[in-house]
């Protein structure tokens, strides 16, 4: 059977492009790892549920203690290593291995990606983020309003709109836990200092319903995302997808990886293995859409081409964590109501720098203690002790670091098959002493000895493999519209194709990215 468009991955990207081109013969391919059924029903907040169920330890533990990862091992995401969240990465290395010894990235194969588990934060690119793009926020504009409508973005207009863009459409903004609503309410009688610093705090604009939509009921602040998977106040691509599924017009078939593709002079032949019996099956269609995932989709260009030589340009988000305490906070009640994700997003913004640096600011309520049970300075016992009284008072800063091409990141396809990336670690600490020196003035305090810098590729926020040029020059190169040189029926339409990598999740930018070349796509399909 054949179809017009065949589009790789089911993720935000894929699932955009299928919106766009709904009315189209589409198949969807994807190897669509689902969430697991819930032991228990999980429609209380975390702290309730310890007292009203008998056995939580299948939700907060799993039978092979995978919560606690991270006292055992290297560091996990908590977004990631809840026992019910594993299938977000599961097989992803026998899948897809990557050979790295300093670059601690990671894959999706589930259905909708890792937007299953992300931080759910949606931000436009400005002009001065998209610079060197060959597009401009004009040309992404539509995308994002038909996104805030169909999605549900909360948020408001403040001192962060003007890095942030339109506010039209969006929903109310959520509830600030305790300690998120004193520091705002204590910059908003400071900001004259503060942004002389170059640091400007709002509130942050999250793909959260705090209205319902359609089917989707409003966030009910039980605070379960690092536990719980498809929460469905709290957007994520696998909820587009199946609204997808029910068209006559749209096949998804799943338990699929796809491993190549070939362009004949009807269109293009797609190579995938069945997962389950593992026979490579074909595919024909018109048009080919990948939207695997940076580094997937990246793959897949690399094997088409049986190119075991070619370094691709690999970009990611470098991150760091800056603790903070509120002194007035230690020893306060457990909130019982809250958001586990970002409560407020942070800006800093001065000449020296090309495009601002985002942070978020968050606290460590939706998470186990154990995960805070190293990074005291007691014994154990010690700070198993300390940790109730603690985590009231604490909130933690998550910065981004914006990026550019480097001659000594990149990806490769080795002779067996399998990815190399290499990726040099950057330089840190200048910017966390500049948020600690002038947090002070919020009763926020901090020391540098007490910040975490992960290894790359621990962003998860991956680009730049296939990046668009205004002329493309070579076939891992993208045109304007996504088409990849030297092809008439192959187009990219994740993150691959991003030039350069703001400070910013880059989610929103993706999809509104793919949507605007589907749009094209589909004026070239005709009628």
């Amino acid at each position: 059977m054949s179809f017009e468009v065949i589009i790789v991955g089911s993720g935000p990207a894929g699932v955009s492009a299928a919106l766009e081109l709904r009315d189209r013969n589409l198949l969807i391919l994807d190897v669509g790892f689902r969430a697991p059924a819930l032991p228990h029903e999980l429609k209380q907040n975390l702290y309730d549920l310890k007292k009203s169920t008998e056995d939580l330890s299948t939700v907060l533990l799993g039978e092979n203690f995978e919560s606690l990862n991270n006292v055992v091992s290297t560091f996990l995401t908590p977004k990631l290593k809840g026992p019910l969240l594993r299938f977000v990465t599961r097989d992803w290395r026998q899948l897809s291995s990557i050979d790295s010894s300093e670059f601690e990235g990671l894959l999706s194969f589930a259905a909708g990606g890792l937007s299953n588990a992300w931080g759910s934060g949606v931000y436009r690119f400005s002009d001065r983020e998209l610079k060197n793009f060959p597009i401009k926020a004009f040309d992404l504009d539509p995308f994002y309003d038909r996104l805030t409508s169909e999605i549900g973005i909360s948020g408001c207009d403040d001192d962060l709109t003007p890095f942030f863009g339109s506010t039209q459409g969006l929903l109310p903004q959520i509830e600030l836990d305790r300690l998120s609503s004193e520091v705002l309410k204590r910059y908003s009688k400071r900001k004259r200092l503060i942004s002389q610093e170059g640091i400007y705090i709002g509130k942050p604009r999250v793909a959260l319903l705090t209205k319902a939509l359609g089917e989707r009921q409003a966030y009910d602040y039980h605070g379960l995302e690092f536990f719980k998977p498809n929460i469905p106040a709290v957007y994520n691509a696998s909820y587009t997808l199946r609204e997808l599924e029910k068209q006559s017009n749209i096949t998804y078939r799943s338990g699929f990886l796809v491993q190549r593709y070939e362009e004949t002079s009807e269109g293009v032949r797609v190579l995938a293995r069945n997962i389950n019996t593992n026979i490579t099956e074909e595919f024909f269609a018109r048009k080919l859409v990948l939207a695997a995932g940076t580094i997937s989709t990246s793959k897949i260009v690399l094997s088409s081409y049986d190119d075991n030589s070619t370094r691709l340009p690999l970009l990611d988000n470098a991150i760091s964590f800056v603790p903070f305490i509120a002194p007035r906070f230690i020893g306060s009640s457990q909130e019982r109501r809250f958001f586990a994700g970002v409560q407020l997003n942070v800006v800093y913004d001065k000449d020296e720098i090309d495009a601002p640096i985002q942070g978020s600011f968050y606290g460590p309520t939706g998470i186990l203690r154990s995960d805070l049970l190293l990074d005291l300075p007691l014994s154990i016992k010690g700070n198993l002790t300390a940790v109730k009284y603690v985590t009231p008072a604490l909130g933690i800063l998550q910065l981004f670091y914006p990026d550019a091409p480097n001659a000594n990141n990149y990806l490769k396809l080795n002779s067996h098959g399998a990815l190399e990336i290499r990726y040099q670690k950057k330089a840190f600490g200048r910017i966390e002493k500049h948020f600690i020196s002038t947090f002070r003035k919020l009763a926020l305090f901090s020391l540098s000895s007490l910040c975490k810098y992960p290894a790359p590729g621990n962003s998860y926020h991956y680009a730049g493999t296939l990046p668009m040029k205004t002329q493309p020059q070579n076939r891992y190169e993208t045109s304007v519209n996504g088409l990849l040189f030297g092809l008439k029926h192959v187009f990219v339409v994740d993150a691959a194709n991003f030039p350069f990598l703001p400070s910013k999740n880059h989610t929103f930018t993706i999809m509104a990215n793919s949507m605007r070349i589907a749009h094209q796509l589909k004026r070239e399909l005709g009628s």
